[in-house]
């Protein structure tokens, strides 16, 4: 009898596929959290640039009107609005209620990157102290009148 000394190993074992395979189920692993936290991030930074551009538009129509959304004064702050897309809001269509209305301020509002609407707050609580803000709920998307941490705003005055 002949022995063959000589075998030819075509292949891989099953371990070294499923070494592989575990290696590649580790960098996805990595790679998705680490491009969820990216995501989050930009969330984070649209909807604190179209809250500047929202406290300025208020800001605007407060400087020619003397009311702030809602059509109450300057000095009256305890009407909140929710959506800011209404005529009673005045900053990109008016009821007829703003006196010396010089808008639109804004072309337009999208939603938040969590598809929630922005807010007005005249009495937001900042640090104790009540302010004037816009703002969005974050990524809970929960608010009216509720504090989280995930709340993003910007205060106007």
């Amino acid at each position: 009898m002949k022995r063959i000394e000589n075998i030819n190993k075509n292949g891989y074992t099953l371990l070294e596929i499923m070494v592989v395979v575990m290696i590649i189920g580790v960098l996805t692993t990595i790679a998705i959290t680490s491009i969820t936290k990216v995501r989050q991030k930009m969330r984070l930074k649209h909807a604190k640039t179209e809250l500047e551009m929202l406290a300025a538009a208020v800001r605007q129509l407060a400087w020619d009107t003397g009311d702030w959304p809602s059509g109450r004064t300057r000095l009256d702050d305890n009407i909140e609005m929710w959506d800011l897309t209404t005529g009673a809001a005045g900053i990109i269509k008016t009821d007829g209620s703003f006196n010396n209305w010089k808008g639109p301020y804004l072309a337009n509002i999208p939603d938040d990157p969590w598809g929630s609407k922005y807010f007005f707050d005249p009495d937001y609580r900042v640090d104790g102290v009540n302010r004037i803000v816009v703002g969005s709920y974050g990524p809970n998307r929960t608010g009216q009148n509720r504090y989280y941490e995930d709340n993003i705003y910007v205060v106007i005055q």
